[in-house]
């Protein structure tokens, strides 16, 4: 706060005025007195000395009460800053720690640690928090922060949280603390934010994850510490989200290993290593090939096949996403040319989707290849539609208009909304192969599938059921209304050059 120097320097002007007039006024009376009262009155000799008692004594009051009014406007002064040096600390939205203040309380905090007073670094993410920002406007999303902080302030204390950015928080335990107490207080914390409340006249449940780290056990200085947690919390959004995780040892050998994978996945792309493979897509009836989907593959020359589940989101994690997509378009842009009736599937990645110029490039890899669009399908899955952000619904949309077909893959896995299916323009549906298979023995997953299918066929869309292992899977889905059918009962993915035979001997069926 800027200090107000001309407040104190219009009070000084003030007690000068007032002590000159008090001076001049007591020299007026003793003229007075000697002049018009002379000896003839030598009684009044008192008088000017009682005007001037008089003028000290107000102007001594006047003084005190000068100081006093200093001493208040001093007081305010100090109060005012100390509030706004306490409002640079703060993020402004949620009155939680900023990150720097934040960053600097568990450097403090770590300091104490290795003194001998052990503390629990918490970092909270909230889940699914951009769609519904987007969906709701940035008004709703900042009620939501505001929320959180307010959830965070009521738990664990002012001091103790602080935003990181965006939707990422974090919080400070310290004293006698055990993994079993931090995760105590986790879950507590994340039953207060899924707690039923109304913001923006909307009822809403929070949700988020927290990944917790300690210290000394799990740091070198704050930056480990911070990583510790963070590897936790990346568990707990990638085993499920809702979840608290704790940091173990084992994670920091799993990301050793992740990164170690990353460098060599990113060879591999380089060097041409990978391998995208084919599984057919068949008429249920008649067992025609309808379709390809591409599945990439890695072979690894010392580890051997690592499977697709490993290597995805690791490249998911890493700008190598998009070096991947792209190698993968461009090989089956290559491999589509020998298969002129054949449309051909390729999952993307909601990462992939985040990238402004991603039809952009995807445009530059069919006009370097010669493929035209409509041989081509992106398969997306529920919880793209569901979790994703404005941005990834509008390049979806642009993708379509670009004559891509769109295919719902995993139908049923995820949050199977039906307005999905309404509003978006989606060309095919596949049923998860974990619907299909328990066709076998489920009378309610027979009739989830039959009205899948029936709803397909009445919004003109074909639809897939995927993991047809057996001629019980395959009867099955056929009788539910499946117009089309994938799995190992026809063909496991296969190369490139085993799909002409595979062709040869099923035919071909393409729908329109």
């Amino acid at each position: 706060m800027r200090v107000d120097f001309d407040f104190y320097d219009r009070r000084v002007r003030q007690v000068r005025w007032a002590l000159a007039g008090s001076v001049l006024l007591s020299v007026a009376a003793w003229i007075a007195v000697e002049i018009y009262l002379g000896e003839a009155q030598g009684d009044a000799h008192g008088i000017p000395f009682l005007l001037t008692l008089t003028c000290v004594i107000g102007l001594g009051a006047y003084a005190l009460a000068l100081v006093s009014e200093l001493k208040a406007h001093a007081r305010t002064h100090q109060r005012q800053s100390a509030e706004n040096i306490d409002l640079a600390r703060r993020d402004r939205l949620t009155g939680l720690l900023n990150r720097a203040t934040f960053i600097d309380t568990v450097h403090e905090q770590v300091r104490h640690a290795r003194a001998g007073r052990p503390c629990a670094l918490f970092l909270l993410d909230l889940d699914r928090f951009k769609p519904m920002n987007d969906m709701f406007g940035h008004a709703f999303g900042d009620a939501v922060l505001a929320r959180v902080g307010k959830v965070l302030i009521r738990e664990v204390g002012a001091d103790n949280a602080g935003r990181l950015g965006g939707d990422e928080f974090g919080f400070v335990l310290n004293g006698p603390i055990s993994k079993s107490t931090c995760e105590s207080v986790a879950v507590r914390v994340l039953d207060a934010l899924h707690e039923v409340t109304m913001i923006e006249g909307r009822t809403v449940q929070i949700e988020g994850s927290i990944g917790i780290s300690w210290s000394p056990e799990h740091d070198v200085d704050r930056l480990d510490l911070m990583a510790c947690a963070d590897l936790a919390l990346y568990r707990a959004k990638s085993g499920g989200r809702g979840r608290v995780e704790s940091f173990d040892r084992m994670l920091m050998q799993d990301e050793t290993y992740r990164r170690g994978l990353e460098r060599e996945l990113r060879g591999a792309i380089l060097m041409d290593e990978l391998e995208v493979h084919y599984q057919p897509i068949v008429d249920s009836g008649s067992k025609q090939i309808y379709a390809l989907e591409a599945l990439v593959r890695w072979r690894h020359p010392v580890r051997g096949y690592i499977p697709p589940s490993e290597f995805i989101p690791i490249a998911e994690r890493t700008s190598l996403i998009e070096q991947l997509g792209l190698w993968v378009l461009r090989k089956i842009c290559e491999d589509a040319a020998q298969w002129p009736d054949l449309v051909i599937g390729i999952n993307v990645s909601p990462a992939q989707l985040k990238r402004r110029d991603f039809l952009a490039k995807i445009n530059a890899v069919l006009d370097e290849t010669g493929c035209d669009a409509s041989r081509l399908a992106i398969e997306i899955t529920e919880g793209l539609l569901m979790d994703g952000s404005s941005e990834q619904i509008a390049q979806l949309h642009a993708i379509r208009k670009r004559g891509f077909s769109l295919w719902l893959d995993d139908f049923g896995a995820g949050h199977s909304g039906l307005t999905y299916l309404r509003d978006f323009p989606i060309d095919l549906i596949k049923i998860d192969k974990s619907f299909v298979q328990d066709m076998r023995s489920s009378e309610n997953n027979r009739l989830f599938v039959s009205t899948i299918a029936q709803l397909g066929r009445g919004l003109s869309k074909n639809v897939i059921a995927e993991g047809i292992e057996t001629e019980e899977d395959l009867l099955l889905a056929r009788a539910a209304g499946c117009s089309h059918a994938q799995g190992f009962l026809f063909a496991r993915p296969m190369r490139a050059a085993d799909v002409p035979a595979f062709i040869e001997r099923a035919g071909t069926a393409r729908a329109a």
